[in-house]
């Protein structure tokens, strides 16, 4: 056997959009506890009294746009994927399964 079997292009389109929503839900996981975190933290500096210096500040926003380019290439990954699957989606109409 030269050739393995040919897989169906439903599996892989099926297969490709689920891999994207559990990207997605990931991603929207990870944005709620940054949020949840940020919050837990100023709230207990309030409580406690103690007001941040401006290195601690500066330290959070350098936090904050690291993570916001991390979360940004992850998204932009996911819409390529999905603008692929849309394109995908138009073709697979006139195809026989």
């Amino acid at each position: 056997m030269l050739f393995p079997n040919p897989g169906s292009s439903r599996v892989r389109v099926r297969k490709t959009l689920a891999s994207v929503m559990s990207e997605v839900g990931q991603v929207f996981a990870e944005e709620v506890e940054v949020f949840v975190d940020e919050e837990a933290k100023s709230r207990r500096a309030a409580a406690a009294g103690v007001s941040q210096s401006a290195a601690q500040v500066a330290k959070m926003k350098d936090s904050r746009v690291k993570k916001v380019n991390q979360l940004s290439e992850r998204v932009l990954v996911i819409g390529v994927r999905l603008a692929v699957l849309l394109d995908l989606g138009n073709l697979l109409i006139f195809l026989p399964f």
